[in-house]
């Protein structure tokens, strides 16, 4: 190729086989606009090369760079942050947005949709070095934030702190809910979480879902796994000799109210990405009212009592004050995430739950055409072209009316936790390396269900199909001690060589077992393992007791 014959489009020399990578990142560091109070992660759109290095980066808010990218990618050829000026020949994206965004603008370069970790490497470098920097004088009052917003706060979680709420709400699994119209907050999750005892704090996330999934996460990561965690609002205690000299002068010197030594407060908040900011102005006002709110209701004990135990609703509507006027909240335990529902059921769903509501169990003859009205649906839908089982959607409902006696149309996000990853992993016979199949068919069956029958729950438990659910099934169908016997029998004919997903190799390791019995494959399950079931089962059977009383 001469030299003329090498020159793209933009006039720069165009080498042959030159890859870039490029990728939209979350950067690690909140900021505030200036002029503007609230604060925000930047999102970036990096480009880099082969080599190593950076070629060029935009910042901006978050979803105003997608539809620049090849605005952004003509400035990185023709003004490289490093190197003369060139054009590549194929440039490789995780994203399938930003790849057919690129596909669209830039035809003649080979867009490859794959795994980016030189990226990834580069943003934990950057959060490495960010961590160690030091950031100059520590305060409470970060931009926005006045003195008088955080000594609300502190008079809030004094009180609070008094109130003792470690001896009232004794566990994590009855969240209350929240609603504070005036600052935007609607149906959100308030969990009080007690450590050994006494050791507490406030944890608000949107939605009850979320507190759910942030559930499965601490799961997840105390297995060392590395799940998605929701965003939410952290509202802790700790002893002030932990804090620095200069946190210490400064409440000190405004004079913030302070329950106990043990009892300095500190809000933060966690991003989707677990990446730790400082609050808002916002936020602060939002957990100042709530902690206010909780106190008000912590006296009331016996109530507190039967919501929790008996399922008894207490639904207060208070009114607590705050630097910027009253604040109305609204607390309601337990949490119903349900709620009434207004909208026209389609007949589909109105037959299933006629099923639902018969009572001793679903009849199998009457449930099976309208769930093939639903599969054939699915299939042919938008959200179903892509799907690679389109049998486990069909599984799902099975399980659902067999072990737990429900349809599809009454199933909840809590009720298909306990068939993912209790009765799968018990009682079928599939590889872990189908548990991505699994989980990616029904997240679109129940995104069908949404969008063409109306579903209430639909969007709660397609959420619960997120990417923490593929790993958590992966490990739950892998640990051979989740097994029922009948599944350890058949997956150690497998095991053996024999094709038991037909009746004649099922029949044949069979012959097998009954001329020579095997023992199990497992012993029972250790202690450790005992005890995160019983708080598992705890929290279902709360779930249960929240459905029964909406």
């Amino acid at each position: 190729m001469s030299q003329k014959q090498a020159i793209g489009r933009s006039g720069r020399t165009r080498s042959a086989d030159v890859e870039w990578i490029g990728g939209l990142v979350s950067m690690p560091a909140a900021v505030a606009a200036e002029g503007e109070h609230e604060r925000y992660r930047p999102e970036g759109l990096c480009w880099m090369g082969a080599d190593g290095h950076v070629l060029g980066m935009a910042l901006e808010r978050p979803g105003e760079l997608l539809p620049m990218a090849c605005e952004h990618l003509q400035q990185a050829i023709e003004q490289p942050l490093y190197g003369p000026p060139h054009v590549p020949t194929r440039i490789r994206v995780a994203s399938p947005e930003l790849a057919e965004v690129l596909r669209s603008g830039r035809p003649e370069i080979d867009i490859v949709c794959a795994p980016t970790p030189e990226l990834d490497d580069m943003m934990a470098l950057m959060g490495e070095h960010l961590e160690g920097f030091d950031a100059g004088p520590q305060s409470f009052l970060s931009p926005g934030i006045e003195a008088e917003a955080m000594a609300g706060l502190f008079a809030a979680a004094a009180a609070l702190y008094r109130a003792k709420p470690w001896k009232l709400v004794p566990d994590d699994v009855s969240p209350f809910a929240v609603t504070i119209e005036q600052l935007g907050v609607r149906d959100a999750a308030l969990a009080v979480i007690v450590h050994e005892g006494r050791d507490f704090a406030l944890m608000l996330f949107p939605s009850l879902d979320d507190f759910d999934l942030y559930l499965d996460a601490a799961e997840l990561i105390s297995l060392g796994e590395d799940p998605e965690v929701p965003p939410h609002l952290v509202l802790n205690f700790e002893r002030g000799a932990e804090l620095t000299p200069e946190l210490r002068k400064e409440i000190a010197d405004h004079q913030w109210e302070v329950a106990g030594s043990a009892a300095y407060p500190g809000l933060v908040a966690a991003d989707a990405d677990l990446l730790i900011r400082p609050p808002t102005a916002r936020e602060v006002t939002l957990m100042a009212a709530i902690a206010s709110a909780l106190v008000a209701v912590l006296v009331e004990k016996k109530a507190l009592r039967e919501a929790r135990q008996r399922g008894v609703a207490l639904s207060r509507m208070l009114t607590v004050p705050s630097h910027e006027g009253e604040i109305e909240v609204a607390l309601l335990a337990p949490y119903d995430h349900r709620p009434i529902e207004i909208s026209p059921v389609h007949p589909l769903i109105a037959e299933l739950l006629a099923l639902d509501d018969a009572g001793d169990g679903l009849d199998p003859d009457a449930r099976a055409p309208l769930e093939d009205e639903l599969l054939a649906g699915f299939a042919a839908s938008p959200e179903g072209q892509d799907v690679d089982d389109l049998e486990a959607p069909r599984l799902l409902m099975d399980i659902a009316a067999n072990a737990l006696g429900m349809s599809i149309a009454e199933m909840e996000p809590f009720t298909l936790r306990e068939i993912l990853f209790h009765f799968i992993p018990l009682s079928v016979s599939i590889e872990a390396s189908k548990a991505r199949a699994v989980i990616e068919a029904n997240r679109a069956f129940f995104r069908f269900l949404g969008r063409e029958y109306g579903l209430a729950q639909a969007e709660s438990c397609a959420r619960v199909l997120g990417h923490n659910a593929i790993i958590r099934l992966e490990l739950e169908l892998s640990d051979d001690t989740n097994f029922g016997v009948a599944k350890s029998i058949v997956m150690a004919g497998r095991d053996a060589g024999f094709d038991v997903d037909t009746p004649e190799g099922l029949e044949a390791w069979m012959d097998v077992v009954q001329n020579e019995p095997l023992p199990l494959p497992h012993g029972p399950p250790p202690a450790a393992k005992k005890t995160a079931r019983e708080k598992k089962n705890k929290r279902k059977a709360e779930r249960r007791a929240r459905k029964r009383n909406r």
